[in-house]
Formats: structure tokens, C-alpha cells, sequence
């Protein structure tokens, strides 16, 4: 298989896209690692998913993304793919200045801080990758148009930048993209209508890109930015 041997680290791993990014990758052959904060959805997935390897880390604690890259250094030494997927949306809905500042510092740190943590920390090892990706999971709401509203869009906003400049930096050793999946049915839309596996094969179609493929922001299979 094509990824026999590779090593993919997903956050947010353990449900929703996160949890079928893990799941396609182990159909691939890859190593895969599956972080979450709750411990609890992490074990249920490794049950669901034999070969699944877990590690309870909240990405917005920089103590636990210490105590992540310990792992990783024990274990792996490597990344071959970072897919950074652990978000949250707190229900405030579209409100952005009467809401408690507390809601948009925590949406920011796990949207934003974390995945700028998770990979600055674990360049060292992502370096060490053969051909390496991270793929930064945006959303349509973060694209700058008029529609752009709340603190969860704002922080996928940023997310997309975040992207660009990484990529920028990290050219031509780490191709860095990001995707927008759209409104997809997991535990924070329920309503949703897309599936997310879909969106897991989108991952995994950027994966397979060429390594200067980087700094664009993918709707569907066409780059937005």
C-alpha cells in the first residue's frame, strides 16, 4: 500500500472528519495517531479502528503539546503528515462583540494557537518526514467575503493565513495546505449534509499532490486561495 510506513498525525482524531482522516489513512497502510482531549471518544475509536494508536493532548494547553511531542520523539521521531482538525464552535452562534471575551480567546487558542504550536513543535520530527505535509482543516466560513462573521469564522480565517505563511516559510521541504469542508454532518453540525468522509478523501487527495503543491486553500478540489 502507498502508505505503508508513513506516520499521520491527526487532531481532533478521535470523531467526525477527524475520525474517518484516521480512518482512510489506515486503509492506506500508514501509522496512524489519533490526539483528542477526551479520552473517552479516543478510546471508542481505537476500538473502532484496530491499529489505531491514541494520545489525549487539548492542542490549546502548551503542556500537552510538550508532553505530545515527548511521545512522537519516543515513538516515531518523525511526521510524515500533519493534519491539524481539532476545532471547536462555541454556541454563540454569528455574535462577536457581545459575547464573554473568555469564548473567543478559547475558539482562537484551539482553532488557531494550536495548530501553530503542534507545528512548530513537531517541526523538528515533520522535517525528519519523508516528503511532508501539513494540512490545516479550514472551513468556508473562515473565507474573507461578506459572509465572514462570528469568532469561529474569524479563526478560520486566520487559520487560512496561518497556512499561507507557513507554507511560505517552510518551502520546498514541507508542502502546506489547507481544505474547507464545508457544512459536514459531525457533532458540532448534526444537521449537517456532507459527509465527512468526503471530506477525508479530500485529505488524503491533497496528500497525494506533488510536494510543490503548497500555500492554498482548497473548496472542494479547487484552490480559493
Amino acid at each position: 500500500m502507498k502508505y505503508q510506513g508513513k506516520r499521520v498525525l491527526v487532531t481532533g482524531g478521535s470523531r467526525g472528519i477527524g475520525f474517518e482522516i484516521c480512518k482512510i489513512f489506515l486503509e492506506q497502510g500508514a501509522d496512524v495517531l489519533a490526539v483528542s482531549r477526551n479520552s473517552c471518544n479516543l478510546t471508542t475509536a481505537r476500538d473502532l479502528l484496530p491499529g489505531l494508536t491514541i494520545f489525549t493532548c487539548d492542542v490549546s494547553l502548551s503542556e500537552d503539546i510538550d508532553r505530545l511531542v515527548g511521545f512522537i520523539d519516543r515513538s516515531w521521531n518523525s511526521v510524515d503528515i500533519l493534519v491539524n482538525n481539532a476545532g471547536i464552535q462555541l454556541p454563540t452562534g454569528p455574535v462577536l462583540l457581545q459575547q464573554d471575551d473568555a469564548v473567543f480567546h478559547e475558539i482562537m487558542n484551539v482553532n488557531v494557537t494550536g495548530p501553530y504550536l503542534i507545528t512548530k513543535r513537531l517541526l523538528p520530527y515533520i522535517l525528519n518526514g519523508n516528503e511532508a505535509r501539513v494540512i490545516n482543516i479550514g472551513s468556508s466560513m473562515g473565507l474573507i467575503n461578506s459572509g465572514l462573521r462570528g469568532a469561529y469564522g474569524v479563526s478560520k480565517a486566520a487559520l487560512h493565513a496561518l497556512t499561507l505563511a507557513m507554507a511560505k516559510e517552510l518551502m520546498p521541504q514541507v508542502a502546506v495546505n489547507a481544505i474547507c469542508p464545508g457544512w459536514v454532518r459531525t457533532d458540532m453540525a448534526p444537521d449537517g449534509p456532507g459527509d465527512p468522509r468526503t471530506s477525508a478523501e479530500h485529505v488524503l487527495w491533497l496528500a497525494n499532490k506533488p510536494l510543490d503543491f503548497t500555500g492554498h486553500v482548497i473548496r472542494g478540489r479547487r484552490s480559493v486561495l
